[in-house]
């Protein structure tokens, strides 16, 4: 079992340690669905943590589809996660097609070289999340995608899920969005990721602005973990 939580503050990213959970993934705003944390928030964490950081690159919440100028503004950011000494980094751009833009994924991961690569959730806005993921097999540079299966009816995105599982190749699947500690056991039995990436279910009052609630958090970890040790 691999698991991640959400990080917006330092706090955060120190109860998620604490928690016992594997990695972080940081983010500013999360009403808007995580955009780019500042570079002194970055620094703060890597350097106060000892578990990997996977930091955010998206500039605004508009759409998955960029400017020139955004462009410009996320391989730059790239550049800067990385020599703070960030594990990863968790991006996604796509065409006007509402497909994979591969000449802007390609420019960026040559910027992420020596670094861990997330294709975040803008798979789900995709005509295809199976077809966006084989396009992204092809890219070793890319470790994990990060998916809740599209926007359909809870069961039709798991299964979803499962297709997208037989085309990764050597991706895994991190699987997030309306995961909580009443679902995930239903949901590993189903997807069998083994990955799983939690925001609002480990924080107070369920909020997007509120902080992690720790006891919340562990008690998580624990039933995840739980069930791994049962699978051995």
């Amino acid at each position: 079992m691999f698991i991640e939580f959400i990080a917006t503050t330092l706090e955060d990213a120190l109860l998620i340690e604490q928690s016992g959970a594997d990695r972080i993934e940081l983010v500013s705003a999360l009403t808007e669905g995580g955009l780019t944390p500042s570079h002194s928030l970055i620094e703060a964490v890597v350097n106060r943590v000892s578990i990997p950081v996977n930091v955010m690159v998206r500039p605004h919440s508009q759409s998955f589809c960029y400017s020139h100028d955004d462009f410009s503004i996320m391989k730059n950011d790239i550049k800067i996660i990385r020599s703070l000494g960030a594990n990863g980094v968790v991006l996604g751009v796509l065409n006007e097609n509402h497909e994979v833009n591969q000449h802007m994924l390609e420019e960026l991961l040559r910027e992420c070289n020596g670094i861990e690569v997330t294709f975040h959730r803008a798979i789900d806005c995709t005509i295809s999340p199976v077809q966006a993921a084989k396009t992204l097999a092809q890219y070793k540079e890319i470790t994990t995608i990060l998916t809740s299966g599209g926007n359909n009816e809870f069961s039709s995105r798991l299964q979803t899920i499962q297709k997208m599982k037989t085309v990764c190749k050597h991706i895994s699947i991190l699987v997030g969005s309306g995961l909580n500690t009443s679902n995930i056991l239903s949901v590993h039995s189903t997807v069998q990721t083994g990955y799983y990436h939690f925001g609002t279910a480990v924080r107070k009052n369920h909020s997007l602005i509120e902080g992690i609630h720790l006891e919340k958090a562990k008690e998580m970890v624990q039933i995840l973990k739980d069930e791994e040790r049962k699978s051995v």
